[in-house]
């Protein structure tokens, strides 16, 4: 690896337990204030595509040091996770459902609809309602933490060669 990569990942390392504190201020401003300030929001809004940039970094150095894909995706799933746009992917599933409601008498399949249409009024109303944004939102930036903590991770890997046990 360059010198120059090399530096971009020591300075993202460095940024990480920086990034986990931005990211705790996030989910308690989210979770228990409610300001209307949109500069404020737009704030809280910018730090948190900075913290996800700085996740999505650290993934790209885990995965061009892993030895395979196999490897990556065990032992990195939750890093994965944690840089996944779910809130985005609701705000679509959302976006598509008002607009499926509106045009239900079009649509042909309106039966196959009729089934999962209480289901998806709860999903619906959860992302409609503020609150609910916002505690979904918190959960999805939960989950960062939990990756970064590496609380899912073999404690083993952490021993010198000589303590590990072999199969």
């Amino acid at each position: 690896m360059k010198t120059f990569w090399k530096k971009v990942e020591r300075w993202n390392t460095t940024l990480i337990p920086y990034s986990l504190i931005i990211l705790a201020g996030i989910i308690i401003y989210d979770l228990f204030f409610h300001i209307d300030n949109p500069i404020i929001n737009l704030t809280v809004e910018i730090l948190d595509g900075l913290v996800i940039a700085v996740f999505v970094i650290d993934l790209i150095f885990l995965a061009l040091k892993a030895k395979n894909a196999k490897i990556f995706f065990k032992n990195y799933w939750l890093d994965i996770l944690a840089v996944f746009p779910f809130y985005f992917f609701f705000r679509v599933f959302g976006q598509l459902y008002r607009t499926a409601l509106s045009a239900e008498e079009i649509f042909i399949g309106q039966k196959i609809l009729h089934e999962s249409v209480e289901a998806e009024k709860e999903v619906a109303a959860a992302i409609k309602t503020e609150r609910g944004a916002k505690v979904l939102r918190s959960g999805i930036r939960s989950v960062r933490i939990l990756s970064k903590t590496h609380l899912f991770s073999d404690p083993k890997q952490y021993l010198p060669a000589t303590k590990r046990r072999r199969k």
